[in-house]
């Protein structure tokens, strides 16, 4: 289910639509059209989040860098970014940085 829902998100993506947190980017332009989007350093879309603004369907709002963000939710970690695996201590799962100080995943 979530490989279909990755696939809809790319096939909108070349329709113009909405980037969804977790996609790949190298600048904030990438997320531009993700609302309040941005490029985090470990080059995927992710946008702040909270009770008020709640995260698009696929996603969950989590803590992390030192604010609330963004992150796409998983069942397994092949259902991740590469360099990102999938866990979490509540449900729903979400894809971490596998090494959070490590430099960005290459393709």
């Amino acid at each position: 289910m979530r490989r279909l829902a990755l696939a809809l998100g790319l096939a909108l993506l070349s329709c113009g639509g909405t980037r969804l947190p977790g996609e790949k980017c190298k600048n904030h332009g990438d997320c531009g059209s993700l609302p309040d989007g941005y490029c985090a350093r470990a080059e995927i879309c992710t946008r702040e989040c909270d009770d008020a603004r709640p995260c698009p369907d696929g996603a969950a709002c989590v803590w992390g860098g030192g604010r609330q963000v963004c992150l796409p939710t998983c069942t397994k970690d092949d259902e991740c970014p590469k360099g990102f695996f999938c866990g979490g201590a509540g449900e729903p799962k979400v894809c971490h940085l596998a090494n959070p100080l490590a430099p960005p995943p290459a393709d």
